[in-house]
């Protein structure tokens, strides 16, 4: 069995649905599909060439090699032909950037089954180059895991073979394949850590690749424990409108960084740069607020860190809408479900009582059509249970409700009076009791 064979990796593909693999032609590309006729049904293969239209007949030859290459094998082959250059300068990206863009737009469209996946020849050369690359640019440890071997649907069977294998298993199988000559630029940063910093690194250590192999193995379950330790620090800091900032600013920095950023990715914040989450950590520290990508504003008061989108809906104040049974869509950016249930008699009914207390009122006693609002001046509420009544005011101040949330907080009117308001529940008379036949459940969700 070829070392190719050896080192291949297909944990991560299911037993059906369509492969795509990315096929340019060259000797990777070339050997991963040869590879795959002896190890999956030839009919769920579907070849996908990008001409990026960037190397004038060279191009056209590689489209036409690969047609070969399919035809020769009875396989699926499906063609591209994007200008890049234009298309880059159109977006104001880079050539590469925006090459990678097409292709996985075009793998992406290929592979539109649950059970599809997407295969790319990237080989253990090209991680050790992505590391590198990590490396010189100032990464974190996430930086030196270098090239993941699957993504969502896209996995990476030869991330583990070296590019010297490769090339002997495309000669030992009579393979021929294209060379891009763009690859023997000087001018691109890869191919000059390709030519110049690999051999000198070879010749340090003839065993390198199978080193820094190791390395990742390594790393990777040291970024998996802390991880771990983030998500179960965000789980345990959360509270309704946020995180708590205390609990948070407590936790070790390793994990403080980690539980920040998966929260900002939570909340559809685009990927954040070290001065973003510094920015995050000192308002964590210091309170205040901080800009992020993407339009984001975080902010950190009354012992809460939150998020919000520069402009959203849920800036709007003074909403005030009827709502029924069933789902309702709020102006301020929230889903209200309300949903009535009828309450048994027997020993179990304390105990269902007390779950209900919070997030249900009696329906016995409505009256009147449900109107959902946010505050308005001078309004007073009674939470349920504690014999007294507290301004608005007093009320987000003892929540904790950020300044810039208060006018997105939910309030329930009945008969003109307040029954309801969210992150506190039910007001004073309108709690679930002993005496209740009918509950009526209220449940409110930031819109998706």
């Amino acid at each position: 069995m070829s070392e190719l064979l050896a080192a291949g990796d297909l944990s991560g593909l299911p037993q059906q649905g369509l492969i795509v693999v990315g096929f340019s032609g060259g000797a990777d590309s070339t050997a991963l599909c040869h590879w795959l006729l002896g190890k999956v049904d030839p009919q769920r293969l579907v070849l996908a060439h990008v001409n990026h239209q960037l190397r004038g007949e060279e191009s056209q030859r590689d489209e036409e090699a690969c047609r070969a290459f399919a035809q020769g094998h009875g396989l699926r082959l499906e063609v591209l032909r994007e200008d890049v250059a234009a298309l880059a300068c159109q977006e104001g990206l880079g050539l590469e950037e925006c090459g990678r863009n097409v292709r996985y737009r075009f793998f992406e469209s290929l592979a539109p089954g649950k059970e599809d996946r997407i295969l790319t020849a990237h080989n253990a050369n090209d991680n050790l180059e992505t590391i590198l690359l990590h490396l010189c640019r100032g990464t974190s440890l996430p930086g030196l895991l270098g090239i993941p071997y699957s993504r969502g649907k896209v996995l990476r069977p030869l991330l583990k073979v070296p590019r010297e294998e490769i090339e002997a298993y495309c000669r030992r199988e009579g393979l021929s394949y294209v060379t891009d000559s763009s690859n023997l630029s000087q001018e691109y940063t890869r191919n000059r850590l390709r030519h110049q910093v690999l051999p000198v690194l070879e010749e340090l250590n003839p065993q390198v690749l199978e080193a820094v192999s190791r390395m990742v193995g390594t790393l990777s379950q040291d970024e998996s424990f802390l991880e771990e330790q983030a998500s179960s620090l965000l789980k345990e800091a959360r509270v309704p409108w946020g995180l708590d900032a205390a609990l948070l600013g407590a936790s070790h920095r390793a994990v403080q960084t980690r539980a920040l950023r998966l929260f900002c990715r939570e909340q559809g914040v685009p990927p954040l740069e070290k001065q973003h989450v510094d920015a995050l950590c000192c308002c964590l520290a210091q309170g205040g607020e901080t800009g992020l990508p993407g339009g984001f504003l975080a902010q950190c008061s009354q012992g809460v860190f939150s998020l919000k989108k520069m402009g959203e809906a849920g800036e709007v104040e003074g909403f005030s809408q009827e709502v029924a049974l069933g789902k309702t869509d709020l102006p301020c950016g929230k889903t209200l479900f309300l949903q009535v249930k009828p309450l048994s008699r027997g020993e179990n009914s304390p105990k269902i009582h007390n779950l209900l207390f919070k997030n249900a009122l009696d329906y016995d006693i409505i009256t009147g059509n449900l109107r959902a609002r946010s505050r308005r001046e001078g309004d007073r509420f009674s939470p349920a249970g504690r014999r007294l009544s507290k301004s608005m005011k007093q009320l987000f101040q003892e929540q904790k409700v950020p300044v810039f949330q208060r006018g997105r907080v939910v309030l329930l009117e009945a008969a003109g009076q307040l029954v309801f308001c969210e992150g506190v529940g039910p007001a004073e008379g309108f709690q679930v009791t002993g005496r209740t036949k009918w509950a009526l459940l209220v449940d409110i969700r930031e819109r998706e």
